[in-house]
């Protein structure tokens, strides 16, 4: 087998071609068929899945509002489609060996088990949290102002503010005392990884052998107060590969971990690569959770998708829409174009409403390789297990800004009260949700969506008076001029 056909796979067709987007329209038709089998036969027959996929995957959100049986059985519906089609390609006797995902690390055992590199950092742990904010490390008082700002913009919820400032008052959590955290993408930009070391807490890093990130953290050691692992091969050097090392991985996380492990999943990659990494951490949180060598997960949920917001969140932005002079120049522009520009962000109604913030720049492969997360979380929730998933705000990462429509968006979106953040912002802004959540935990919800929107941090998406569809080609527009 060479390098590219083993290990983590889409499913070959009858001539043996691997689609993501074949998979993709199967998975969500098959989660669809437990709640509406008509929209799931309109799945099936979308020509142009790029084009198609966005009402498709709003519908699966949609189906669940109030229903609490079919968010659930969506989420293990899809889950168990990916899963079963998804493939670990391995050797057996010279022959490579396809095995579905949900059963790849229960068939295939690890080669060796990787060694460990450990980095103890040398500063002293933190006492207060502390958020980077525009040059400043915000402390105390002025965190604090800064929470009710973000709150009276909309660009954070009310019970995100809580939370931050819960662990503000029991900072002796960021160390996360008890635990570890297997990071997968140390090298993630919006990841916990070095908030989390410099307040104290045990780290395992998971990233490739190529990535610069091992150089870095062992030149950053006197930065932080905690312990960051990494794992090696036979000749010491770092770094694994999720997609084709996974039962190597899954006896490492075993091996090196101090404490009960929280997982977390801050990856990225281009077009369906993502897919293949959230199908094989799916597999690997699955293996931990199964023999408790792993007791919670970790999720970060992008604001661009569709999700349920509460009441308060609708009626914030009806009242936006209705605060509009009638001289309004965005007023003027909806209403010329017929609302295709400058449409209501939520439907006409009172209650919790869907915000579909799609866009088609962001593609079918990576709305489902974070939806995918997004349903384990669902599950892992009703199952019983601690689960921290925070809707994190815009953030302007370099896998943003070399998406040039996607970064002239950015640039332009303070004209809609949308606020993008640092990238050290979000990082610790989520570290500190995460300290929250696993310290604390999520309140008891009638509906799984719930947990999503609890603690969510938007930017200002959900309450802004527009669906995001139609203002932010504007903002492109905007940000394309500015730049």
């Amino acid at each position: 087998m060479t390098p590219n056909s083993s290990g983590v796979q889409f499913p070959a067709d009858s001539s043996g071609n691997r689609s993501s987007g074949r998979l993709a329209k199967q998975v969500v038709a098959d989660a669809l068929a437990t709640v509406d089998p008509a929209a799931s036969e309109r799945v099936l027959k979308i020509k142009d899945w790029r084009k198609g996929y966005i009402q498709p995957f709003t519908e699966l959100v949609s189906v669940g509002v109030a229903d609490a049986a079919a968010w659930d059985g969506v989420a293990r519906a899809a889950l168990d489609s990916l899963q079963t089609k998804m493939v670990g390609v391995h050797e057996v006797d010279g022959e490579a060996v396809e095995t579905p995902m949900k059963d790849y690390l229960a068939v295939v055992a690890p080669r060796s088990t990787p060694g460990t590199e450990t980095v103890q950092g040398t500063a002293a742990p933190a006492t207060e949290l502390s958020i980077p904010y525009r040059g400043e490390e915000l402390t105390g008082a002025m965190l604090r102002a800064r929470l009710d700002k973000w709150v009276d913009a909309g660009v954070i919820e009310p019970s995100c503010a809580d939370a931050l400032r819960v662990v503000q008052d029991n900072p002796e959590w960021l160390s996360l005392p008890g635990r570890a955290m297997l990071v997968l993408g140390l090298g993630s930009e919006m990841g916990p990884a070095a908030r989390l070391l410099r307040w104290g807490a045990d780290i395992l890093g998971v990233d490739l052998p190529s990535s610069p990130v091992w150089d870095r953290f062992r030149q950053t050691a006197a930065e932080f107060a905690g312990r960051i692992h990494f794992p090696t091969d036979e000749d010491g050097r770092p770094g694994v590969d999720l997609l084709t090392q996974l039962p190597e991985l899954a006896a490492w996380a075993r091996a090196a971990a101090p404490a009960p492990l929280t997982v977390g999943s801050y990856f990225y990659a281009d077009g369906g690569t993502h897919v293949q990494l959230s199908s094989a951490a799916d597999a690997l949180v699955v293996d931990l959770l199964q023999d408790g060598a792993a007791d919670a997960l970790a999720y970060l949920a992008t604001p661009m998708d569709t999700f349920v917001v509460p009441a308060d969140v609708r009626q914030a932005s009806d009242a936006a829409l209705r605060a509009r002079k009638i001289t309004d120049i965005k007023r003027i522009v909806g209403t010329l174009t017929g609302q295709k520009v400058f449409h209501r962000n939520y439907e006409k109604g009172s209650g919790p409403a869907v915000h579909d913030a799609l866009v088609p720049q962001q593609g079918p492969n990576y709305t489902l390789a974070k939806r995918v997360q997004r349903w384990r979380a669902t599950t892992a929730f009703a199952d019983g297990h601690t689960v921290s998933i925070n809707v994190a705000p815009a953030t302007d990462t370099r896998s943003v800004t070399k998406n040039k429509i996607l970064a002239a968006t950015y640039k332009g979106a303070h004209a809609f009260g949308i606020e993008i953040f640092e990238p050290a912002t979000s990082s610790a802004l989520l570290a500190a949700l995460l300290v929250h959540d696993l310290n604390v935990g999520r309140p008891d919800v009638g509906v799984q969506w719930e947990h999503e929107s609890h603690g969510a941090a938007s930017g200002g998406l959900w309450r802004q008076p527009y669906l995001p569809r139609t203002a932010l080609p504007v903002a492109a527009l905007l940000g394309t001029v500015k730049r």
